[in-house]
């Protein structure tokens, strides 16, 4: 490597390992420290880069996005159906709209099952034409989906790829009992105070 090249990105999250998640919070292992954002419990790591996602119109808060090596993982819990998962058909319903626009798409099992990479092309700022690669990932739990979709420069390099799902894999959801219908993004909150289960630093947890 040249003087000259750029520095790797430091996400914060060192020599992350893959557990054997995500789970519901009720069987997660008592060991494990989270971040509270609600439905959806990230693991604690103090130096994480992150952002609240905020629809625009209702203010609510509907998914964190986590900066994993130079990518970007929007993440979101969405309710499912008792006993049934839900991710086949969501991955399904993703693809019959990537397939509307110009580029391709491919089906692959990954650490958590099928998941999705689609490849759009679509004019830059610059109008210049440019390939956008995403990865959707979909986690189905009890009662919920973890979804993920991810973005950037290295989303569909094996040690990226290994990274998010190493993240994926230490989370935590608290579906909680209420009925819900299915398919609904679950509302999320932004942390009180720091870190739930654990005395370390909060993470950069802010709104965009």
């Amino acid at each position: 490597m040249s003087d000259d090249a750029p520095a790797p990105f430091d996400d914060g999250l060192g020599d992350i390992e893959p557990a054997d998640g995500p789970w519901s919070l009720a069987d997660a292992p008592a060991e494990r420290m989270f971040i509270s954002c609600g439905p959806l419990r990230l693991p604690a790591f103090g130096s994480m880069h992150a952002r609240l996602e905020f629809d625009a119109k209702t203010r609510r808060m509907g998914a964190v996005s986590v900066h994993i090596a130079d990518c970007e993982a929007q993440i979101q819990v969405i309710a499912a159906p008792r006993g049934q998962g839900l991710w086949t058909d969501m991955r399904r319903s993703i693809t019959a709209k990537v397939k509307k626009q110009p580029g391709f798409q491919q089906t692959v099992e990954g650490r958590f099952g099928p998941e999705l990479f689609a490849t759009v092309t679509g004019r830059d700022r610059a109008g210049l034409l440019r390939d956008t690669t995403i990865r959707y990932v979909g986690i189905d739990g009890d009662r919920w989906v973890l979804r993920a979709v991810v973005t950037g420069p290295s989303v569909a390099e094996d040690s990226t790829i290994a990274r998010v799902d190493a993240f994926l894999s230490q989370c935590a959801v608290e579906r909680g009992d209420e009925a819900i219908p299915t398919g609904t993004v679950l509302e999320l909150t932004p942390p009180a105070g720091g870190p739930a289960r654990t005395a370390a630093p909060a993470p950069d947890l802010e709104a965009p």
